[in-house]
C-alpha cells in the first residue's frame, strides 16, 4: 500500500632573605666608655656605630666633680647601611656627669638603604591552565549548538575532548580525534535558553591528558517557534535506555527534522527544506544531518545535507530524483536508498557525494523485482539497512510483505524472507512491513504493520540458520495500536526496544519482557517519521 501524503534547529614574592634581629646576623653596637672624673670633665666618647644598620649609641656624659658642668656627649655616628633595608636604631641619651648637667641626646642613626630585590624563580612541574586559546559562540541557525574555536601549542598534543554540561560535573563529551592548527568543535545536545559549562582537555599519545583548560561558560538560544514538546508517560522510569531520539515531523507544524533528549526536550531542529519529512540521519562522521521527504506518491524528492551547526545547507534533491521514505548511511559516507523504478518496482540505489552539492556519483545496485524474484507489477520499498560485515543491503517491500538481502557489489540475492519466493523457511507473517533493525548476519527485527488487518502492529524478532536456510521467531511485542503507514523499531544496547507508530504519533520503549516502560506522544496533530536512537550525538550511527 502506498502512503498518501496528507501534510505538510612579580608576584613573586621576592625571594629576598632578610636578616633582622637573628642571632649571629646583626652584631651589637660598640658600648661607649665613661668620661674621667675631674673639673670640666671630658665628655664620654661617642658610642661606636652599630654595624648592619644599628645606630650608634649616644656618648655617655663625663662625670664631673662638684658642680662643674659636664660636657654633653657627642652625637652617635650613623649606622651603616643595613642588609635588606633595616632601619638603624636611634642612639640612646648620654648619662649625666656627676654633679654636671645632663648631656645632650645623641642624634638618631640614619635609615639604612634598602636591599636590592631578587626575583624568585618560577616553580617547575604542573600542567598549565592556559594550554589552550579559545573562543565560543552559538550558531546563528540552530540556537542550541555551541561552536568552540580553539588551538593549543602543547608539545605532543594528539587529540582532545570538550566536556560540557549544565554543571561543572559536565556529563556530555565532544571528542576531537585529530588536531589542526585551529579546531572547530560543536557542542551538541544542549537545551534551549540555558547556561552551560565546558572545559577542554588536550591529550597526547595513548589518550594521556597533557593539560586541562579552566571552566568556560556559554548560553544557548532558541529553536524555531511553534515546536511543541511531546508528552512522556511516565516522565522517568527505571531501566530506560536514555540518549537522544532523531526523527522528523511528518505531519504538523513546524515541519522540521529534530532531536529530542531523554527529557523529551528539543535540542536540535532544522526546517525550511520541504513538507512531509520522514527521514533524518546523521552522517557517519557525525558532521551532517541528511533530511528527506516521503515523496509518496511520486512528485518531487527533497534531500538536503545540513551541517550540524546549520550553517551549511547542501541541496541534493536533483541527485536523489524519485527517492522516497528514508536512507542508510555507510562508513565511507555513501548513501543507500530506494527510488521509483521504470518497471513499477523501486530500484535499490547508492549515491556518494563529492565536491559541491549536488555533485557526486550514483548507481543502481538492483531493481527490487529482480532481487525478490517476483512477477508483481508494483514493488514499493519502505526501508533499507546496511550490514558492514558482509557488505550487504537489506530492504523491505510493502506489497509482497517480503524482506530481502542483496550484495552491494553486484546486487545478487543472499536471501529472501516470507512470501512465495522465500529462500529461508520457517518464517512467515501477514500484513505489511516497514522498519528493519539488523542485529547480526543471522538476526533481525521487523515492524509488521497490521498483521493482515486482524490485529495491531507487531514487532517480530527472527533468528536465521544460514546453513540450513531456516529461521524462527524468538520474540515479539504486540501493542494495541494498528499503524498502517510507516513504522520503525530499534533494539537498544540494554535490551530495550524502541517502537515507533509513526503516523499515529506514538513511540513506546519496552524491555526484554515486553513491559511498556515509557510512552512518548507527539503534541497536537504531530507525528513521527523513521527513528534513530543514539547514546551520544558524536561518532558513527548505531545501525
Amino acid at each position: 500500500m502506498r502512503l498518501v501524503s496528507t501534510a505538510v534547529a612579580v608576584s613573586c614574592c621576592l625571594a629576598l632573605t632578610m636578616c633582622i634581629g637573628a642571632t649571629g646576623c646583626l652584631p651589637s653596637p660598640d658600648t661607649p666608655s665613661t668620661g674621667s672624673a675631674g673639673s670640666n670633665a671630658t665628655a664620654g666618647t661617642s658610642g661606636g656605630a652599630g654595624t648592619s644598620g644599628s645606630a650608634g649609641t649616644t656618648g655617655v656624659a663625663g662625670s664631673g666633680d662638684a658642680g662643674t658642668t659636664g660636657v654633653a656627649g657627642t652625637t652617635g655616628s650613623a649606622g651603616t647601611t643595613g642588609s635588606g633595608g633595616a632601619i638603624s636604631t636611634a642612639g640612646t641619651t648620654g648619662s649625666a656627669g656627676r654633679g654636671g648637667t645632663t648631656g645632650s641626646a645623641g642624634r638618631g642613626g640614619t635609615t639604612g638603604s634598602a636591599g636590592s630585590a631578587v626575583a624568585g624563580t618560577t616553580g617547575s612541574g604542573g600542567s598549565s591552565a592556559n594550554c589552550v586559546t579559545q573562543s565560543s559562540s552559538i550558531s546563528t541557525k540552530i540556537g542550541t549548538v555551541g561552536i568552540v574555536m580553539w588551538s593549543t601549542t602543547m608539545a605532543g598534543a594528539m587529540s582532545a575532548k570538550i566536556d560540557f554540561g549544565l554543571t561543572t560535573s559536565y556529563g556530555m563529551t565532544a571528542p576531537v580525534a585529530t588536531l589542526a592548527s585551529m579546531n572547530k568543535t560543536l557542542l551538541l545536545g544542549m537545551k534551549t535558553q540555558r547556561m552551560y559549562n565546558y572545559k577542554i582537555t588536550v591529550m597526547g599519545s595513548g589518550g594521556t591528558a597533557l593539560c586541562e583548560s579552566p571552566n568556560y561558560m556559554i548560553m544557548t538560544g532558541s529553536l524555531p517557534t511553534g515546536l511543541m514538546k511531546p508528552t512522556l508517560a511516565p516522565t522517568t522510569a527505571t531501566g530506560l535506555s536514555g540518549g537522544f531520539l532523531i526523527t522528523a515531523l511528518y505531519q504538523g507544524t513546524p515541519v522540521t527534522a529534530f532531536i529530542l533528549d531523554a527529557d523529551g526536550d528539543y535540542v536540535w531542529a532544522y526546517g525550511g527544506v520541504g513538507s512531509a519529512l520522514t527521514g533524518a540521519r546523521m552522517s557517519y562522521d557525525g558532521q551532517y544531518m541528511w533530511i528527506n521527504n516521503a515523496n509518496v506518491p511520486d512528485s518531487a524528492a527533497v534531500v538536503h545535507r545540513v551541517s550540524m551547526d546549520g550553517l551549511q545547507d547542501d541541496n541534493y534533491s536533483s541527485a536523489f530524483a524519485k527517492m522516497n521514505h528514508q536512507m542508510a548511511i555507510l562508513p565511507d559516507e555513501t548513501v543507500a536508498y530506494y527510488a521509483y523504478g521504470a518497471n513499477g518496482c523501486d530500484d535499490v540505489k547508492e549515491f556518494k557525494p563529492s565536491g559541491a552539492a549536488p555533485g557526486g556519483t550514483g548507481r543502481t545496485v538492483v531493481n527490487s523485482k529482480t532481487a525478490l524474484g517476483i512477477s508483481d507489477t508494483m514493488c514499493h520499498l519502505n526501508n533499507i539497512q546496511y550490514w558492514k560485515d558482509d557488505d550487504t543491503l537489506t530492504f523491505s517491500n510493502l506489497q509482497s510483505s517480503q524482506i530481502a538481502k542483496v550484495k552491494r557489489s553486484d546486487g545478487s540475492k543472499v536471501w529472501v524472507l516470507n512470501g512465495s519466493t522465500a529462500t529461508i523457511t520457517g518464517i512467515s507473517w501477514t500484513g505489511g512491513n516497514h522498519g528493519i533493525h539488523l542485529l547480526g548476519l543471522d538476526h533481525l527485527l521487523i515492524f509488521n504493520n497490521n498483521n493482515g488487518g486482524t490485529g495491531g502492529s507487531i514487532v517480530r524478532e527472527y533468528m536465521l540458520n544460514l546453513t540450513a536456510k531456516t529461521g524462527m521467531q524468538t520474540w515479539m511485542y504486540a501493542g494495541t495500536r494498528n499503524n498502517q503507514v510507516m513504522g520503525d523499531i530499534q533494539r537498544m544496547p540494554n535490551g530495550n526496544t524502541i517502537v515507533c507508530y509513526s503516523t499515529l504519533g506514538y513511540i513506546d520503549e519496552v524491555n526484554a519482557q515486553g513491559t511498556l516502560l515509557q510512552k512518548t506522544t507527539a503534541a497536537g496533530t504531530g507525528n513521527f517519521g523513521y527513528i534513530e536512537k543514539r547514546a551520544t550525538l558524536y561518532g558513527p550511527p548505531p545501525r
